[in-house]
């Protein structure tokens, strides 16, 4: 593989810029000015690995299980009106599992942190697409 070839990836674009978009909203807000926000991407053999790494406040260890639980904020005295509703990192898990991919994070309080999408590379056979999302969306 070239640094120029297509990565082709077998996900609903509309619900994979959600997931990256969400995942980068979520970086440019926690990460303070000066900092940095990237995104990169690569190929293995059956993924696409998508990375959003920020330099910015991180998350604890304790707190690190909890970040795509429904309603949880890293930062306890936000509401919505000053940041966010707590259903964009459970909305960008759900959508990553409908597309039989998963996606992980790593932190550190003050250094920042990675979230890790993986999802299947588009093949020629005729494999199954996204699972059907439903009403149950969070």
């Amino acid at each position: 593989m070239t640094d120029n070839e297509a990565i082709l990836v077998m996900a609903d674009p509309v619900r994979a810029r959600q997931m990256v978009g969400n995942l980068v909203s979520n970086a440019i807000r926690h990460t303070p000015a000066g900092g940095s926000v990237t995104l990169s991407a690569r190929a293995d053999p059956e993924t696409v690995v998508i990375d959003v790494a920020d330099t910015g406040t991180g998350i604890s260890a304790d707190e690190l299980p909890h970040v795509f639980d429904r309603f949880w904020r890293a930062e306890k005295s936000r509401d919505r009106q000053s940041g966010g509703s707590g259903l964009g990192l459970a909305i960008v898990r759900r959508l990553t599992e409908a597309h039989r991919g998963t996606v992980t994070a790593v932190s550190a309080p003050n250094v920042g942190s990675t979230f890790t999408l993986r999802l299947p590379r588009h093949s020629s056979s005729t494999e199954p697409g996204p699972r059907d999302l439903g009403p149950d969306l969070p």
